[in-house]
């Protein structure tokens, strides 16, 4: 059945019409308005059958899909929190009526109710051609009450995107995808001074935000290019704030967002399989060896990495 309105709710309704216990896929298909389709999955011009790709944030239910929320305990009492890290200037006195322009990074901490995260379902998007006609589809899903909540949020992620989407039983159309080949990553042009090509990226992405937040971020990105890695791999779609720094010499990953409030995580050499892992298996799993929140002293626990 074919599914065309912003959002639902009653997931029973829309399941009716197939057995209880059945597989059945979340699928739009691409006609004449392919393109546009294809840009709001995230896909590129020339994207491949089995291409699998984590969508954008286009709104409310693509947010939580790639990052999570969270969960506000206001029963319980505050406590101290750390928030970002800014840039600091201020004019010091050095007597003679002469004063020094000075400028450090502060960690800033509020006083904040508990909160508890959320898990991002991270659920991604494959294109499949099927006698001719090409569709975007979602994962297996099962039609189960278990699963009920995983399917209301999927068909509502379609309708975030396309509009619409039909519901289509594994038993009703008889093929099987193609081997997915996840395409959250691309490398940047590898060269003798990679720091060019991420810096114009990051400025790119930090335009419009207050200098002293800014500064925070191309700080952090100046620090770990300083270490000289071989390849700097840029997060498309939904992971598109962060990049991997790939330290072979080291057999070392950096994983880093570029949002000012993230976590930095170090993975292993190993980081061609890691990279077709889903977003919630690199970063919620054990595959990183390390976790290093920005808070004073960051640099020398990165140094103790990499030096």
């Amino acid at each position: 059945m074919t599914i065309r309105q912003t959002r639902i709710r009653n997931i029973e309704y829309h399941l009716a019409s197939i057995p209880a216990g059945a597989d059945f896929r979340v699928a739009c298909e691409l006609a004449e308005d392919a393109p546009a389709k294809m840009a709001r999955a995230g896909f590129s011009a020339d994207a491949q059958d089995g291409d699998t790709i984590l969508p954008p944030i286009r709104g409310r239910v693509s947010r939580f899909n790639a990052e999570g929320s969270w969960v506000v305990r206001r029963h319980q009492p505050k406590e101290e929190r750390y928030i970002r890290t800014v840039s600091w200037k201020w004019r010091e006195y050095r007597g003679r009526g002469d004063y020094e322009e000075m400028e450090d990074f502060r960690d800033i901490y509020r006083m904040c109710y508990p909160r508890e995260p959320v898990p991002a379902p991270t659920v991604e998007v494959t294109l499949v051609t099927i006698e001719g006609r090409r569709f975007i589809v979602s994962p297996v899903l099962a039609n189960e009450a278990a699963h009920h909540g995983n399917a209301r949020h999927t068909i509502n992620l379609f309708l975030e995107l396309f509009g619409e989407c039909d519901l289509v039983t594994i038993g009703l159309q008889a093929f099987a995808p193609p081997a997915q080949r996840r395409v959250n990553w691309v490398i940047l042009p590898p060269g003798e001074h990679p720091w060019d090509r991420v810096e114009d990226y990051i400025r790119e992405i930090v335009r419009g935000m207050a200098e002293r937040s800014s500064a925070v971020i191309l700080d952090r990105a100046t620090t770990i290019s300083g270490y000289g890695p071989a390849s700097v791999y840029q997060g498309v779609a939904g992971f598109s704030d962060y990049l991997a720094y790939d330290f072979p010499a080291r057999g070392v990953v950096i994983l880093e967002s570029i949002r000012r409030d993230n976590a930095l995580y170090v993975l292993g050499e190993d980081w061609i399989a890691a990279s077709q892992r889903t977003k919630a298996e690199i970063i919620n799993q054990n595959i990183h060896q390390g976790r290093i929140i920005h808070t004073e002293g960051w640099k020398e626990r990165l140094a103790e990495v990499l030096g």
